[in-house]
């Protein structure tokens, strides 16, 4: 099964040690930028140390780097993943901006779009990373659904969109379920593109993707809220009931609803190659000579 072109055939010393160098010069240079200086194109910063972030975790993960392409082809889904949940904080208000500085709304959103191009490949490379401390199991992202799942994750993506559908009716009430819905759709939407839910694994005892996932996402926002709490600009968040005890800017209790969002950003990626691998050979052979021809 084909997925979404990955760099396996580059040398180790472009899979490592480039990267590696690349990724602590980034993540340096934008995290001094973000701590250190106050100037109108500071949102750069984040753009700069999570690209950075993330070409190091991959760098030093089992598999190495996977490729600019690769890396491009999550940049560019997790734009409108993060827009996304902008849409549906409008509607619940966790969190807001501290600027800093007055910016057009065009100026907002492009560096805005910069920033959330890094959130996809950043919790992909943590969980390539997190992966190679732990010993190989089974792979949830392997294999195919069975009929029962099939059936079931009709089901799972109603019910997943019935939370969302909450969310909006019931903001104060329902926030957390921020986090949750996208997961219980995209976990049935890839049982519905052959995969495998996320539930199925666990069944089975195959427990270690779930886990590390989890632990992925912990450790990107636990990460994220570090650098973002001496940040210009940075966010703040307005938690209703459960907002005490705060480790930098998030409630410590917050820091839950990254581990659904990590597991969501895994389905989400999986489904995505599920798609590219059922695109006809024939159709990208066209593409590619077109773009050749162009």
């Amino acid at each position: 099964m084909r997925a979404l072109p990955r760099a396996w055939s580059t040398p180790p010393f472009a899979r490592r040690a480039l990267p590696l160098a690349a990724g602590v010069a980034m993540t340096g240079a934008g995290w001094a930028m973000m701590w250190g200086t106050q100037w109108r194109w500071n949102p750069l910063s984040f753009t700069v140390l999570w690209t950075g972030a993330a070409t190091l975790m991959w760098s030093l993960s089992a598999n190495g780097y996977p490729g600019f392409r690769r890396h491009l082809t999550l940049a560019v889904i997790s734009v409108p993943v993060w827009w996304w949940f902008e849409l549906v904080n409008a509607r619940v208000r966790n969190w807001e901006y501290v600027q800093g500085f007055d910016y057009s709304e065009a100026e907002w959103a492009a560096l805005s779009s910069l920033a959330f191009a890094t959130v996809v490949p950043a919790v992909i490379s943590a969980i390539e990373l997190v992966g190679s401390w732990l010993p190989p199991s089974p792979s949830l992202s392997a294999g195919s659904a069975r009929k029962a799942d099939v059936r079931v994750a009709r089901w799972e993506v109603g019910l997943g969109i019935a939370l969302q559908i909450a969310v909006f009716v019931f903001p104060v009430q329902l926030y957390p379920l921020v986090w949750v819905s996208p997961l219980v759709v995209l976990d049935g939407l890839v049982a519905l593109a052959g995969g495998r839910r996320l539930s199925t694994g666990l069944l089975r005892g195959e427990w270690r993707e779930v886990v590390v996932i989890a632990a992925a996402g912990l450790l990107c926002g636990l990460l994220w809220e570090f650098w973002n709490y001496l940040a210009t600009p940075k966010w703040v968040y307005h938690i209703p009931l459960l907002g005490f005890v705060r480790v930098f800017e998030m409630p410590t209790l917050g820091y839950g609803g990254y581990i659904p969002f990590a597991w969501s950003i895994f389905k989400l990626v999986r489904l995505v190659d599920l798609a590219w691998a059922k695109i006809p050979r024939r159709v990208l052979g066209r593409t590619a000579t077109a773009a050749v021809a162009d």
